[in-house]
């Protein structure tokens, strides 16, 4: 059997590793080849382009790589025209997986969409591409499963692959304990994982420190960068204010989950990383910062009350979130005094993240999807379980 694998971000190529894996052991010596990263790289998946370290946000700088894009649709499709591959599976990053599902369905290649766009958040009118070119939907959550089916879009629950992730993520105690050591009260800083993101948001995370520890001395601040590249572009962006540099900072590269364990809270952009807070019970406070045009876009476009999943979830505000195109310090600041002047409040936010937890936080996402897909693809009767509800 060939499968070709469409990721495009770095949290897809975690998932596309995790699945590959799961097809493997489900099914020895499956072909499964196409764009990802370095993650599916290492799981055997052949590459035919790192297409997640491009990974973009924003509609300007998707226009302004279109061209990009355009040469890996032709590439996959070439790829399709050669190898006949017996199904496509895509995983998010809508914006050029729409056209490799066109092309695949244009071959008579069944498509798959693994952690599909939320389309139920903005841009509603999309499920009638998606019901055209792709057979079947493996959703994460039950509302996502509901809003598909009500869509006559065919859907099957499988849960989020995240959490399959964080069930076996094996943390390294004495990073925790050194980054618990260094003062009081221990924020967690994420600034996302891609450009745009940091180059909106880091410096209102920076000016919201400088808030907080000057109304509390002993709070020091650890940002979790994705990549080396992305923690040296935060050092950057810190040496340019002498402010800034005073500020009580150390910056990480690969050791998220240690900065996320150690802090007693976390100020984070939007994105799947909430998960990650939601299986540890941290809580935070989201922000989404861009560009004006963007942010008028995704108003117009957004259809649902919050940017957060556990708010999601929760069909509440839980957790605070800020989303805008100016600087939100002095509210992300407001929201953290409050916290830190009664950590009572932070105590009360844990154990409401604990019972979602035990709700939602259920690991075994890509084998329930890879049993699924290889069931469909072989037209036996799935025998899915599926312990949501």
């Amino acid at each position: 059997m060939k499968i070709f694998l469409s990721v495009g971000e770095p949290s897809g190529d975690l998932h596309g590793a995790n699945l590959a894996k799961q097809l493997e052991k489900r099914l020895p010596g499956v072909k499964i080849s196409g764009f990802g990263g370095p993650k599916m790289l290492a799981a055997g998946v052949e590459q035919l382009y790192p297409l997640s370290e491009h990974a973009v946000i924003g509609f300007l700088n998707v226009a302004m790589q279109y061209p990009f894009f355009v040469k890996r649709v032709k590439q996959a499709a070439a790829w399709m025209d050669k190898e006949k591959p017996d199904a496509v599976v895509l995983i998010d990053f809508p914006g050029m997986n729409w056209h490799i599902a066109r092309k695949a369905t244009e071959r008579g290649i069944p498509v798959f969409y693994f952690v599909p766009p939320q389309l139920w958040a903005w841009a509603g009118w999309r499920v009638e591409k998606m019901k055209r070119w792709v057979v079947e939907a493996l959703t994460n959550f039950p509302f996502e499963d509901k809003w598909f089916r009500s869509k006559g879009m065919p859907s099957t629950l499988v849960g989020h692959p995240y959490f399959d992730e964080l069930d076996h993520q094996k943390l390294d105690m004495e990073v925790v304990r050194k980054i618990q050591d260094s003062g009081t009260t221990i924020i967690g800083m994420l600034p996302g994982s891609r450009g745009g993101e940091l180059f909106h948001n880091v410096p209102t995370m920076l000016q919201t420190a400088e808030i907080l520890v000057a109304k509390h001395p002993g709070v020091r601040f650890h940002f979790a960068c994705y990549k080396a590249k992305q923690a040296d572009w935060v050092r950057a962006k810190i040496a340019e204010n002498p402010r800034w540099s005073r500020l009580p900072i150390e910056i990480h590269a690969g050791n998220t989950p240690e900065v996320i364990e150690a802090s007693r809270f976390l100020i984070a952009v939007s994105g799947s990383v909430s998960l990650e807070f939601l299986w540890r019970t941290k809580p935070f406070v989201t922000v989404y910062q861009t560009n004006w045009f963007n942010i008028q876009l995704v108003r117009l476009l957004k259809k649902c009350q919050f940017i957060s999943l556990i708010n999601l979830l929760s069909e509440e505000e839980v957790l605070p979130e800020f989303m805008d195109y100016k600087c939100q310090s002095q509210s992300l600041a407001g929201v953290c005094l409050s916290w830190l002047g009664e950590p009572a409040k932070i105590d009360e936010l844990r154990e409401k993240l604990t019972v979602l937890r035990a709700k939602w936080a259920i690991p075994g996402a890509c084998e329930r999807a890879a049993n699924h897909l290889v069931d469909r693809i072989q037209n036996q009767v799935s025998l899915l379980p599926i312990p949501l509800k």
